[in-house]
Formats: structure tokens, sequence, C-alpha cells
């Protein structure tokens, strides 16, 4: 990245503002029930232990198997994290918003070192960090994969593009590299999903008449080798270490969420498209169709090939997830930073429209009226709108709300630390902070899954709705914490033989 100028000395506030959505509060919510808290589950393990293959079944006795054959490679950079700043909410999260903050760099960098068209990278970056869909839970602001997957994928295609407009054999060399390594990094943390913009750039390869030339190239098939020995070499590793592991990650992990509905993921066809246009997209969608008219002008014909490279990788990936059967809302994660670079193309245009016809008297009425209707709904109201959604963030769903009544009971309850946490068998987020708070912080709590265990004169905590309703249809209870419907209470007599 280039050293700041004098003349530059703007970027650094533009940088703070780019960065704060990102940053804002982000260790103040707990971990999110599902994928987060497992995820740290198994990032904590590694921390812990200091096994950085096997999973984390043994976080806290009784706790549920689950064979998150998910592959680690991101989960290596957390734990990293976790061992230097200790094991909680804003060390998990951290890597996750620097990868957030590396892919508004790398759009600041290529527009200006790569394509000589710096103000793109700048409106690029504005564009994705106030992409509701890029910066919420399970994306920028929580301790998922999605958002390094979508950074890795990103500087493969990058790599990709420059590789393709490359002349000299040590330049092609080195973008070989960076597209084996960020290929290897997006595969082994999401498997073939990692690989899905990679059919595009074959299309735009043929697009460029360079398909046959790329297919000669040595480098590729080091590269492909390269790819196969590191991530099929730790499928070998697991499957020895766990038989049946590889025939999890071939059915589970890829074919039958293509081919069968997983845990209840159904949608129709067009959710992905209905998530872009009912909010998560919102307003950049409506500057899509500037760079696609740009394709039939005098516009460079470098910018021109990049509008096609990132049309066709978005295309390519969004037919695939819209006709998977299996239809997660965070599977669009990747394709944010393509969008955005699309959308920041046709707000660069708008801009430099603004800026040409200013000069013309009779036009300056309208510009006028045009730049204020911009700095309104394209760069106030779109900030504004990430702003609120990151400041101060809340956790809402009941099955969320078992880490905020840990904190309560670690910060005013001292004297609770030893009781039955009664929660469904993958309740995540609980099981996540019992085991937490039984290696870190001193305390005793016994996972339960089934009410009908309970005795009285046991200590519980209870959050599931179904629960409470069985343990107030059953015993006497007396209060000792709460927050919001969730409870830790002592069962002091049964009401029903």
């Amino acid at each position: 990245m280039p050293m700041l100028s004098k003349n530059r000395w703007w970027q650094v506030p533009m940088l703070v503002v780019l960065a704060l959505p990102l940053f804002l509060h982000l260790g103040r919510a707990p971990v999110s029930a599902w994928d987060e808290a497992l995820f740290a589950m198994r990032a904590a393990y590694m921390a812990e232990e200091g096994h950085y293959l096997p999973d984390y079944d043994h976080w806290i006795p009784k706790g549920a198997f689950h064979p998150n054959s998910k592959p680690p490679f991101t989960t290596w950079i957390q734990v990293v994290f976790l061992k230097v700043f200790g094991i909680n909410e804003l060390a998990l999260r951290l890597p996750v918003a620097l990868a957030a903050l590396v892919t508004l760099l790398l759009f600041i960098w290529f527009f200006r070192r790569k394509m000589d068209c710096r103000p793109v990278g700048w409106t690029s970056a504005f564009v994705l960090v106030t992409t509701l869909g890029f910066v919420r839970e399970h994306a920028a602001r929580t301790g998922d994969q999605d958002v390094p997957l979508a950074l890795y994928m990103l500087t493969g295609v990058m790599a990709f593009y420059l590789l393709l407009r490359s002349e000299e054999k040590k330049e092609q060399n080195k973008w070989w590299a960076v597209l084996a390594f960020s290929s290897i990094a997006a595969i082994l943390t999401k498997y073939l999903f990692g690989a899905l913009f990679m059919p595009g750039m074959l299309l735009y390869a043929a697009y460029k008449k360079k398909l046959p030339w790329l297919l000669r190239q040595r480098a590729l098939w080091m590269a492909v080798a390269a790819v196969l020995l590191v991530c099929g070499g730790w499928v070998a590793i697991m499957e020895w270490q766990r038989p049946g592991f590889a025939e999890r990650v071939i059915f589970y992990e890829m074919l039958n969420r293509y081919s069968t509905v997983i845990e209840e993921h159904q949608a129709p066809w067009n959710f992905y498209l209905l998530n872009l246009w009912n909010g998560y997209f919102q307003p950049w969608l409506w500057l899509l169709p500037v760079p696609l008219v740009m394709l039939f002008t005098k516009t460079d014909q470098r910018l021109k090939d990049l509008i096609v490279l990132l049309l066709l990788c978005a295309g390519v990936h969004l037919a695939v997830i819209s006709s998977s059967q299996t239809k997660v809302p965070h599977y669009e994660v990747v394709l944010y930073p393509l969008l955005a670079m699309l959308a920041g193309i046709g707000l660069w245009q708008l801009l430099a429209t603004i800026k040409t016809n200013w000069a013309d008297e009779s036009q300056r009425p309208a510009m006028a009226a045009l730049a204020l209707v911009v700095l309104v709904f394209l760069f106030v109201k779109p900030y504004a709108s990430v702003m609120q959604q990151v400041y101060k963030p809340r956790l809402t769903r009941d099955d969320y709300k078992y880490g905020y009544l840990f904190r309560e009971i670690e910060a005013h309850h001292g004297d609770l630390k030893r009781f039955k946490l009664l929660a469904p068998v993958f309740e995540a987020q609980a099981v996540y902070y019992a085991g937490l708070f039984n290696r870190k912080k001193g305390y005793d709590i016994e996972l339960e899954d089934f009410p009908k265990r309970v005795e009285v004169g046991d200590t519980i905590m209870v959050c599931n709705r179904d629960y409470i309703d069985f343990l107030f249809k059953n015993f006497r209870l007396q209060g000792l914490a709460s927050y919001e419907q969730c409870f830790v209470a002592r069962v002091e007599e049964k009401l029903v033989e």
C-alpha cells in the first residue's frame, strides 16, 4: 500500500469514515447462535488445547457431538487473535473486520495502481462499507467465515485479471502465485464454494480469446496441482483421523446442499435477488445498469474488461446458488465486493457526469439538483443506515439471549458459580458460553437438555420458551438472576406428582 504524501492527507479521515462501520462496538453483542458460536467453540478449543486439526467435541462435558467439517484456514487466523487478546467476542471478530478493511484497501490499491482510476477505488470502498448485506451479522460484524472468504475470492479475481493483462513472464508468475494461494485459502475456508468464481474466470479468458493460451501454461497446472495437494491433503489427514470425514465433506458440505434441502433452508429460486432488492444491496442496485451501458461506449478497454470479468464471476455464482436446493442468506456475501466494484464504477461515472456538465452554466441548476440528490440518497442516507445498524448492536432473538444472561451473572451475581444449563442439545451459543465460563472463569456448569431430569434443589439457567413453560407447570422456582425471558432460578418444590 503506497505511503500517504502530504497532498493526500484527506485519505486518513476518509479511511476512518470507512472503518467505523466495521469496528464500532464490534465486541458488544454476544456470539450469535449456530454458526458464529460453532466457529467460536472450534477456534477457542484450538487455542486452549493446542490441537489444530481435531474439532471441539470436548469443549464441555455432555456437549453435543457436532462434526463441524468446515475447513480451518480462517479459523487458524482467529486462533492467533484469541491467543494474543484472550478468548472473547472482540478477538474472535477482529480477523473478520480486518479482512473487510483489507478488501476496502485492495479496492483503493487496485484502481489507483492497476487501473489509473483512483476515485473508483474510493467509491467502491464506500459502496461496500454501506452495503447492509455485507456489514451485518454473519458477515463483516461477526466471527463467521464469509467475509474472509470474499476477500480470498476477490483477490483471485483481481490476480486473474492482472495475469491475463501481463506480458512479462516474471509478472505472470507473480499473479499465478497469488491466484494459487488465494484459491487454497478460499477452498480451505469453504471447499468448492470458494471456487465458484473460477467458471466465470474461464469464461472471461474465452471472451479475451486467451483460453487456449491459458490451458497451455505450465504454471496453470502447477497451481492446480498445488491446490489439489494442499486441500486434498487436508481432507485425507482428517479422514485418517476421523473415518467418514471425507464422505461428510463430499455429501453434506457440497453435493447434498445443491441437490437437497439441508436443515429446512428452503426458498424460491429468486431468494437472493429478492435479498438484494429488499435492502441488502440498496440503493446501490440502481447503479448497476451504468457499467452495463459503459460496455457499449468508448470507455477505457481495461475498464470494459474488468466489468465483463466482474459480471461473469458474479453471474455464474448467483446462478449456482439460486439453483441450489439449500438456500441460506449468507451464501451471497461473497458477491458484495464484486457488486460494490460495479456500483462504484457507476457512482464514479455519475459524479464525473456532474463535474463535466458543471462548467456549462445552462446545465448548472440541473447538476446542482442532481448533486444534492446524490449527496443525500447515495452518501448521507446509506452511511446513516449502516451506522444505525452497528451502533450498540443488540441480538434480539430469544435463542441469542444466553450470552447476555451469562454477562449478567458474571457482573452482578458472583455467588452463582454452579448450576445446570437447561438447553436443547444443539443450542450452540449456550454451549459455547458454558464451556468458556467453566474453562476460563472458574464456573461449574453442567449441561442438561431434558427438562424432566430437573430435580428439587437444582439451580438452573434456562432461556428456551418450551422448557420455561414446563418448569412453571411443574415446579415452584425462586429467581436468582434474569435477562428478559432468560433466568437463573433455584428449584424449590415440585407442584405435580
